[in-house]
């Protein structure tokens, strides 16, 4: 190869003799030296010359060394060098030395070895710094020539260590390196001699400069690699210096596609390595690295298929590597070594913007450089205008033109080692502010008044990033550069930094806070809320925030990212600078499986390691990932993973624990700088205190004194309180834990505190204080009410309310609240909230306990010292007089302390000896006095102090009133002082003899009466009865006083207040006690329901579903049931998995058992606390004081459980107990009507009481349905449509009854129920009715497929509109504008036939006779069956059995009928379809739960026929609609076992078909189709129809009457009033069969037959029918574009085509809407989605990378990206867009234009998505990709239904087109390789090789029906092909096998001149027309003449 390319210099003149070697230094005069550069430059090509004619290996080596040195003395040779070949002269040179190496250690060896090592040192030479030499070699020679060159020297194992060295030196500029591996190898036997060896090269390995070389090297070590020990232990030293030595070593490794290599290789090895390892440790370090610099999506799905092992555990190893891995964080990046730059010119912009300019970066310092450098500059021809430059301590340097002096900026200075936002803002107009501003990381850091540059140039503006001029030593990164033409506000680069490094868009979306991380919110949060009022409305950043646009896309000047946008976008590099496109783990993660994948990756860990490092991985996916953030939130991932957390409590440790809220927001370095950055998360973990009461200890310690590092260690804990917590209800959430059995009983006061603690923080009347004091006077109430029929002081009668010491766990609240209490700003809260004095007699009770007598003791303290009014009021409420009746039985140490305090002249009382309460004194003595009555057995001992207590109280008063003046004037009052001398009396020595015990009581008593008595307070009368009682010596002796004890009790009125007092305390603890138990009941029923809800959620994550999982060894084998989603005509051919339906049945079961064990556990209640709420009906108090009232009136909501299922911000209309019809299965839920949607819940009814309940909770036979059990299960579905998508309804019967009606949907689905009555549904009918005309609906749908009449959008009572309808039908089938097959189901349908009840299956007939032959012979009218008569009558023999039947019936007075069975049943239908589920469970039902008996299943379509048609004791069954729609049906794909015929002694299998059908269900539906739409069936269909909808329906003569009870209105069954005889009615009405009801009273007219039957009567040709006419029109479209037609977009109206317009590439137009498109742009990677209205920008999507996009409908768009995701999108057209919508504003606001808003997110491509293909009328997406496949998704579930590959696993094909034709559902796909068809389940059809005429577009032909399917193909030599397929070249006895065969080929040169129309990019058949746009830009329309 390179001979000939130098042959041309063989042909030059005889070179002159080698010339001596010239001394460039030295010598000549200074003026010379221009001439001496000409010399050596002469001296280069001189050299260049002699080389080229060079043969011996030494005088090459000789010539190469003597080049090196002139190119390495006089640098400007380098120039005449490349202009002399000499790089091709270099590769050619190194190619011819293989044939020169001999044996190793000879001489010619050694020669060659020393030229390779100058060849490549030349090479070095003349590359280093000389970016024109660079740029030659990589365009012009390339690195493939050089590793061609050194391919054959690596082979020689001789040579093959000096050329790897030589490319290795070569790719570090350094040729120390040469000698690398061959000195290296003789080291290897000793590792650590290697390593020490390795160290003397270190030097050498700075940087890797030429990535291109590096990356030859590489491919050559992996040739060997594997089998050469000693070089993969020096490679992989190599590589671990590297990975670890600098960032751009690192860089340009990972861009080397090394990664996968070493990890297959560290994978393999694996199961060999040992623990001592030192090679795989050495390995795993450097795939550590290199993921953390960052991997490619496939790579990463790799590492994370190797997590789960087939086992299902996790391999420990590889979850180290993935957490390792998910700490990377690099954007996409340039790197900038040493003097280089990255530049951008404008040959607009002349001067500055007039009113300023901002620049704005992102920079990463690996470390500073060793003098200033420039971060970027502006220049308008040579000198820069302006200039920002780092210095060597990092501090920012500015200088512009007009000010010539350079300002650092000391305040402003850059980290190393990380990224850091600059902004400078110039402003020119701000003469009262800095006119520069700086601004690192978002926060203004510096400012200068600076005189803004104000001139014109000439020279275009030059914008540069980095210095190119400055030679430094730097090393330094910029993620992205921008330069604006306006200047920002002061608040805006704060926004702009929390954007992140990541993102490089042009700020052009809407919404570009969804850009925005939980922690950049967060911190922006913090901002606004401390700017406050002083950030104005109209500012930047909250028009930012609002959806505002702030920065113009004409405003961005200049953008410089690894990755442009834009054609203007052009940058020059200069220097040493390298693209890094790296991917960090979590983009790749949100590529691969998104936020499920994280969260299945929770859910495999099973030991506490593996759940630490999987919540590393994670919190490090989702921290700063927002697109992952928002899928968890769309998911409902929080709540699955305090789920999946629940269940693995047990594993949790301190790391987890740390990992997870450090996740939060906690930082336990820095307490201080903790907060919650996201609040649903912190919602749905943090505060579920279940899961963290299951954990241990420790862990529980934590969690709960998480709290105080957010509510007091944080300095940000005011705006946690305000803005974070505030709105959680955490004080209820903590009240309901308490009550629970979650937390054991020595965890208690730590909740305790913890409850004080956040009470503390957020103290409201409705957050903590009414929850709180609620909750202790409703427990404490229980509790009293417990112990009333005990004893006050025994504790063993009483019974807990929740299984736990329920009373000591209010207690301790109570402390809790009295040590709040002591704070007197949360006392004045709780004073002005609620009457403390009347609280404190409501929390006492009755009967308190000790601790709560002194809890509130201590509260009445506190009440009494914060204010004077306090004890009057409590005296009001008649406080004093209860104490002296509570207080006395639970008198101990404790209360008497707790008394004492209140009393007055307490010493060391802080408020003042006169601050206690004079009232309490009389508490003392009652008390006194009832522990005297005791003494004197007088009272019961439960009902007073002790003897001690007695003494305690005696020594107390005695001190007081020794001590304090304020303790005697008590005695004032007589009263006080009666109550003394009552208890004198009572142990007076004259009234009873002395007694030992009580001397010492007798003493004390006696010794403070005399002291009162000796006090000048006492009345004179009181003084003298206290010393008569204690010196009796004083008084006659004889003489007995009576004892007057009338002071010792409450007098009668007294008495009475405290009664009534008591009373009405009473009632009040009984409301709150009601009001309570409500709000338990329904915390308790919200658990519940949420558990429901999250066991689902779970469900749609954690479940693996399909085969392209990444752990598909996970997924369960997929069985299939026929979907509900209904095609053309009402067809049902989709099949959709019931692996999902499998899983949920399973899991409702588990988690059904879970949901009891969780109420057992957390409940063991009483009857009356889950009983009804309104059991209890007792007043609320209010006192005095009305407006303080504790009790809440909870509402009780009786719909509750199902608002959690509703849009946000819909509001329930109506809602009806229904029961959902589907086959033969029925299901008890609820429609619930919107204001916005329709909502179907399963599983839940209303009681009598309007209360929602679970269905299997409901009455017996509330819906009489015979036949099938209705499903009554609790596991819930859903299924919910917006009022627009309501297309129309029609009453229905079921079971002869008017009590139901179908709903039809936009969406091609449909819905069936039934009511109660016929009222209700007739209410629902008028709802339906009025949603119809608000939605002003129309025709379901424009495209062929609908069949629902005009009026369904009305109820049925309307017969003229049906009977219009009905005519109308007619009408289009006689005129052939309607198929056989459509009329037949619109007949079907209006005669209330509906595919939802298989009762009432839409009936066909059957029509054929010949089931038998080889070849089905059309021509013969013998092969069909005769339509005329009913299937009973078609032989002599069964006519004269039915007339017999009837005769019969009439002589003995019975209502005669002429068949016992009937043409349409539900046994019929799923006898039909057994091999389908839903069908096979429901034949199950039908047959009591067994199969029948083999030999009567439906196994043969032949012995059937015969069955139904000749048979004397067989039935007469007509058809199904699959019988020509769904070939699904005639396969038993899930093997299931249906015994063995008795008769032939085969396994019952596959249906077996007519020998014409040769063994292929889909030829037999094709076929059985055409022979319906054929000329003998459209002759004799009419009368068909008059035998089932017409007037010989019941026609004695046709032999056609069937059972009475069959047909509608021959029973009324709500008249039989007999329950049995009704069930035995209902039980034949729904198993017998129903006749349709009568349409026609007269005979059906026939069908014009004249001319092609498949083209209506008006239409004469057609495409299938002469495709041979088919001629381009001589002239094209007036459109012409300027690029290839991509697309042709057609508008529709009135069902009518009426505009077509070509698009280009990167533009489809929005159906119906001619001035609206969707734009992308597709040259760019990092695409953005912009929706165009009237040519301007009305929405911008950014960051979807946009590939490919189609219009399934007006209102639906489906987009294939380049993250490898099908997306799809709701189109909301003109109208007000759902708040939040992506890409536009977060207000609510009416739109002129329409807007987007994503509605799912479609994964299964591993590679980017390269066409898709939608269709509404299947309800399909098709998407095919780069990865091989195209995908079948469902649109309106968002699901994955089917894979088709192209190629096998080892060779996969791009899949660039796809399409789905409308009528059949057929799918085409097509890769360089094959175009492929298969149905709409993707069974394959047909294959084409297309390699030789490859396939540039695709379209199939669209006709209702059309006997000849076609395909057109448009190729690149701008010919197109119409195909169809068949099986007509089958060979004889072997399967159907269809081909593809070609109608016609139509070439590009007919009827074009002189236009070059290039290739065939877009065909679209409209109608009989063929649109064609091509390449050119140029369409043509493909017309038949008539």
């Amino acid at each position: 190869m390179f001979r000939s390319l130098l042959a041309p210099w063989q042909s030059h003149e005889d070179p002159a003799p080698t010339s001596p070697a010239i001394s460039i230094i030295g010598g000549g005069a200074p003026d010379t030296s221009n001439s001496g550069e000409r010399v050596a430059k002469q001296t280069m090509r001189d050299m260049v010359e002699d080389l080229k004619v060079t043969e011996v290996v030494v005088a090459k080596t000789t010539l190469l060394q003597r080049i090196a040195t002139l190119v390495r003395e006089v640098p400007e040779t380098k120039d005449a060098f490349r202009d002399s070949d000499g790089f091709l002269l270099l590769v050619h040179v190194l190619s011819t030395l293989s044939t020169t190496i001999g044996r190793r250690g000879s001489q010619s060896t050694r020669d060659a070895v020393a030229c390779i090592k100058s060849v490549f040192t030349l090479a070095s030479e003349a590359l280093k710094g000389h970016a024109v030499n660079l740029e030659f070699f990589e365009e012009f020679i390339g690195y493939s020539s050089l590793s061609d060159a050194a391919d054959l020297l690596v082979s020689n194992a001789v040579t093959a260590d000096v050329t790897l060295g030589c490319l290795l030196a070569l790719s570090f500029g350094d040729f120390s390196l040469v000698e690398f591996f061959s000195s290296l190898r003789t080291k290897v036997p000793e590792i650590e001699a290697m390593h020490s060896h390795f160290l003397e090269f270190a030097p050498g390995l700075a940087s890797i400069r030429l990535p291109g070389a590096f990356s030859i090297l590489w491919s050559f070590i992996l040739r060997t690699m594997n089998t050469d020990h000693a070089l993969r232990l020096i490679v992989y030293r190599l590589l671990e210096h590297l990975t670890h030595s600098t960032h751009r070593n690192l860089a340009v490794l990972s861009m080397q596609n090394i990664l996968p290599h070493l990890f297959r290789s560290w994978k393999t090895s694996m199961s060999s390595a040992k623990d001592d390892d030192k090679e795989h440790r050495i390995l795993a370090r450097i795939l550590r690295r290199l993921f953390e610099m960052g991997a490619s999506t496939q790579d990463s799905r790799d590492l994370l298929q190797c997590i789960a092992k087939q086992d299902g555990t996790v391999d420990a190893d590889m979850l180290e590597l993935l957490r390792s891995s998910a700490k990377s964080r690099w954007p996409q990046h340039f790197s900038l070594d040493g003097c280089s730059a990255l530049t951008m010119s404008s040959t607009e912009m002349k001067t500055f913007p007039a009113h300023g300019f901002t620049f704005m970066a992102w920079i990463w310092l690996e470390r500073m450089p060793s003098e200033p450098h420039k971060l970027f500059s502006i220049s308008f021809g040579s000198n820069d205008a302006v200039a920002l430059s780092v210095g060597s301590n990092g501090a920012l340097a500015f200088r512009s033109r007009v000010v010539q002096k350079v300002e650092v900026l000391p305040k402003s200075k850059l980290a190393a080692s990380r990224w850091t936002h600059v902004t400078l803002v110039h402003h020119n107009h701000r003469s009262s502010h800095p006119s520069v501003c700086l601004f690192v990381d978002g926060v203004p850091s510096d400012s200068l008044q600076w005189a803004y540059p104000k001139f014109d140039e000439t020279s275009p503006a030059t914008f540069m990033v980095g210095d190119d001029v400055t030679a430094v030593e730097s090393s330094w990164c910029v993620a992205s550069a921008y330069l604006l033409s306006v200047a920002l506000d002061d608040d805006l680069p704060r926004f702009i930094h929390h954007l992140g490094p990541r993102y490089s868009e042009s700020f052009q979306d809407q919404t570009l806070i969804r850009f925005l991380t939980y922690e950049a919110s967060t911190s922006l949060n913090m901002h606004i809320t401390t700017q406050g009022a002083s950030l104005p409305e109209n500012s930047q950043l909250k028009k930012a925030i609002r959806g505002d646009s702030i920065i113009s896309d004409s405003s961005i000047i200049f953008r410089v990212v690894p990755q442009p946008h834009n054609k203007k976008d052009q940058i020059v590099t200069r220097g040493d600078v390298f693209t890094v496109c790296c991917q960090s783990l979590d983009l790749a993660v949100w590529r691969i499986g998104g936020a499920a994948s994280l969260l299945r990756l929770v859910a495999l860990a099973q030991t506490s390691h593996e759940l630490s490092r999987a919540l590393s991985v994670f919190s490090d996916c989702l921290r700063n990932s927002w697109q992952n953030s928002d899928d968890m939130e769309r998911l409902h991932g929080y709540d699955v993973l305090a789920s999946t957390l629940r269940a693995r409590s047990h594993l949790i440790n301190m790391t987890s624990f740390e990992t997870l809220f450090e996740f939060l927001g906690l930082n336990f370095r820095s307490p201080d700088l903790s907060t919650v950055v996201n609040t649903i998360a912190y919602k749905a973990v943090a505060l579920d205190f279940e899961l963290w009461s299951k954990t241990s200890a420790d862990i529980q310690r934590a969690h709960l004194e998480h709290f105080a590092f957010l509510l007091r260690a944080s300095r940000y804990r005011q705006f946690t309180i305000k803005m974070r917590l505030s709105k959680l209800g955490i004080v209820r959430k903590l009240l309901f834990a308490i009550q629970s059995v979650w937390y054991p009983q020595e965890s208690i006061p730590l909740v305790v505190n913890t409850l004080v603690l956040v009470a503390q923080s957020s103290f409201t009347a409705e957050e903590a204080i009414k929850p709180i004091v609620s909750y202790i006077a409703a427990t404490l109430a229980e509790e009293s009410r417990s112990s009333s029929s005990s004893s006050p002081r025994s504790t063993t009668s009483r019974r807990d309310l929740l299984q736990s010491s329920t009373r000591d766990k209010a207690e301790q609240v109570l402390e809790g609240l009295v040590s709040m209490m002591r704070i007197p700003s949360l006392y004045s809260k709780l004073a002005g909230t609620l009457p403390m004095p009347r609280i404190c007699l409501l929390l006492l009770g009755d009967h308190p306990s000790v601790h709560t007598a002194c809890q509130v003791l201590g509260m009445l303290g506190l009440s009494l010292k914060a204010s004077v009014s306090s004890g009057k009021n409590f005296e009001l409420a008649s406080g004093w007089g209860i104490l002296k009746t509570v207080l006395p039985p639970v008198w101990d140490r404790s209360v008497h302390d707790a008394a004492l305090d209140i009393l007055p002249g307490r010493s060391g009382d802080r408020f003042g000896e006169d601050s206690g309460s004079p009232q309490m004194v009389s508490v003392f003595l009652f008390a006194l006095y009832q522990g005297l009555s005791i003494e004197n057995n007088n009272a019961e001992p439960d009902e007073a102090p002790s003897k001690d207590a007695i003494i305690w109280i005696l020594d107390d008063l005695t001190t007081l009133h020794e001590s304090s003046s304020s303790f005697r004037r008590v005695f004032r009052s007589q009263s006080t002082a009666q109550l003394l001398v009552d208890g004198l009396n009572i142990f007076s020595p004259v009234r009873q003899p002395p007694r030992v015990l009580d001397a010492k009581i007798s003493v004390k008593l006696t010794h403070f009466g005399l002291l009162v008595a000796m006090g000048k307070h006492i009345s004179t009368s009181q003084k003298q009865q206290i010393l008569d009682i204690v010196r009796p010596d004083a008084q006659p002796k004889g003489r007995t006083e009576p004892v007057d004890t009338s002071g010792s009790r409450l007098g009668l009125s007294q008495a009475d207040t405290v009664c009534k007092t008591s009373a009405r305390l009473e009632e009040w603890r009984q409301t709150i006690l009601v009001s309570e138990r409500k709000r338990f009941r329904q915390t308790l029923l919200d658990l519940q329901e949420k558990r429901r809800r999250v066991a689902s959620f779970e469900e749609n994550v954690s479940v693996s579903t399909t085969e392209r999982d990444i752990w598909s060894h996970s997924a369960r084998k997929r069985v299939w049931k026929l979907d509900e989603t209904e095609g053309p005509h009402r067809v049902r051919a989709k099949m959709e998995s019931l692996l999902e339906i499998f899983v949920q049945d399973s899991r409702s079961t588990s988690h059904e058992e879970a949901s009891s064990a969780f109420d057992s556990e957390l409940l063991s209640l009483s009857q009356s606390e889950l009983a009804s709420p309104n059991t209890v009906v007792v007043p609320s108090y209010t006192g005095e004081d009305g407006d303080h009232q504790l009790a809440e009136e909870v509402t009780e909501d009786k719909l509750r459980r199902v608002r959690h299922q509703l849009e946000p911000g819909d509001v329930i209309e109506a809602v009806s107990t229904v029961c959902r019809v589907s086959g033969v299965d029925s299901f008890l839920g609820m429609l619930i009507f919107g204001r916005t949607h329709l909502y179907m819940l399963e599983g839940l009814v209303e009681n009598s009481e309007g209360e929602v309940i679970d269905a299997g909770d409901a009455p017996e036979g509330l819906f009489l349905i015979s036949g099938s059990a209705v499903d009554v299960r609790n596991s819930q579905r859903s299924q919910r449509w917006s009022l627009e998508q309501v297309s129309g309804f029609s009453d229905r019967m079921f079971l002869f009854q008017d009590v139901g009606f179908e709903i039809f949907f936009k969406d091609s689905r449909t819905l069936l129920v039934i009511f109660l009555d016929k009222s209700r549904r007739q209410v629902a009918s008028q709802m339906l009715l009025s949603i119809a005309l608000k939605m002003r609906t129309s025709d379901p749908s424009l495209t062929p497929r609908s069949i629902t009449p005009k009026s369904l959008l009305r109820s049925r009572s309307s017969t003229s509109a049906v009977e219009k309808e009905l005519q109308l039908a007619q009408q289009q089938w006689q005129n052939r504008e309607l198929s056989n097959f459509g009329y037949l189901s619109i007949l079907n349908q209006l005669s209330g036939r509906t595919p939802n009840d298989a009762t009432q299956y839409p009936v066909f007939p059957w029509v054929l006779n010949d089931y038998v032959s080889e070849v089905l012979d059309l021509s013969s009218t013998d092969v069909f069956r005769d339509l005329t008569k009913p299937m009973g009558a078609l032989t002599a023999e069964r006519r004269e059995a039915a007339e017999t039947r009837y005769t019969n019936l009439s002589s003995v007075d019975e209502e005669p009928f002429h068949y016992g069975t009937h043409f349409s049943s539900s046994m019929i239908v799923c006898h039909f379809n057994i091999r389908m589920q839903p069908f096979t469970n429901m034949f199950k039902t039908l047959q009591g739960g067994n199969w029948d008996l083999p030999d009567r299943l439906f196994a043969d379509i032949r012995r059937t026929y015969s069955s139904a048609s000749h048979d004397i004791r067989g039935d007469v069954r007509e058809l199904i609609p699959e019988f020509f729609t769904c070939s699904e049906f005639l396969e038993n794909s899930s093997n299931l076992d249906f015994g063995i015929s008795q008769t032939t002694g085969e396994r019952i299998h596959n249906v077996k078909l007519p020998a014409w059908a040769k063994g292929d269900p889909l030829l037999f539906i094709v076929m059985h189709r055409r022979v319906l739409e054929g000329h003998y069936v459209s002759k004799n269909l009419p009368a068909w129809i008059d035998l089932i909808w017409g007037c010989k329906q019941r026609d004695v003569d046709s032999v056609n009457v069937f059972h009475p009870l069959s047909y509608e209105g021959a029973i009324d069954l709500d008249k039989i009033t007999n329950d049995l005889e009704r069930q035995a009615t209902v039980g034949i009405i729904h198993n017998f069969g129903q006749t349709p009801k009568k349409l026609f009273t007269s005979p059906h007219p026939p069908r014009n037959l004249e001319g092609f039957l498949s083209l209506p009567v008006t239409i004469t040709r057609g495409v299938p029918e002469d495709a041979l006419a088919l001629a381009r029109d001589s002239k094209p479209f007036k459109v012409v574009l300027d690029s290839a037609v991509s697309n042709i977009s057609v508008d529709l109206f009135d069902g009518k085509y009426s505009g077509i317009r070509p698009l280009p590439l990167g533009a489809i137009g929005l159906p119906s809407i001619n001035h609206e498109q969707i734009e992308w742009d597709q040259n760019a990677s990092d695409r953005s989605l912009r929706l165009v209205s009237h040519g301007k920008v009305t929405q911008v999507i950014e960051q979807v990378s946009l590939t490919c996009a189609a219009f399934a409908d007006q209102d639906t768009l489906a987009t294939g990206s380049g993250d490898n995701i099908v997306r799809v999108w709701r189109v909301n057209q003109g109208q007000v867009a759902p708040s939040g919508f992506v890409g536009a504003s977060g207000r609510s606001r009416r739109h002129a234009s329409s807007t987007l808003s994503m509605t799912h997110l479609l994964r299964g491509h591993t590679e980017r998505v390269a066409c898709i293909a939608t269709s509404r009328t299947w309800s399909v997406i098709v998407s095919g990709s780069e990865d091989g496949s195209a995908i079948v998704w469902d649109l309106n579930r968002g699901s994955y239904r089917h894979s088709i590959w192209h190629g096998n696993e080892s060779l996969r094909a791009d899949v660039y087109l796809s399409a789905i034709n409308e009528s059949t559902g057929y799918i085409a796909t097509c890769s360089v390789s094959h175009l492929l068809l298969h149905t709409i389940n993707a069974r394959p059809i047909a294959r084409l090789d297309t390699a030789r005429a490859p396939i540039t577009s695709l379209a199939f032909h669209e006709r209702e029906y059309s006997h000849l399917d076609i395909l057109a193909t448009g190729h690149d030599d701008g010919s197109i092909t119409l195909w169809t397929w068949n099986a007509d070249g089958t060979p004889a006895g072997m399967q159907a096998q269809w081909e593809f065969v070609e109608v016609r080929r139509m070439n590009s040169g007919q009827g074009v001149s002189d236009v070059a129309l290039g290739s065939v990019t877009a065909l679209k058949f409209i109608g009989e027309r063929l649109c064609a746009g091509y390449a050119s830009g140029l369409t043509y329309m493909w017309t038949i003449p008539t």
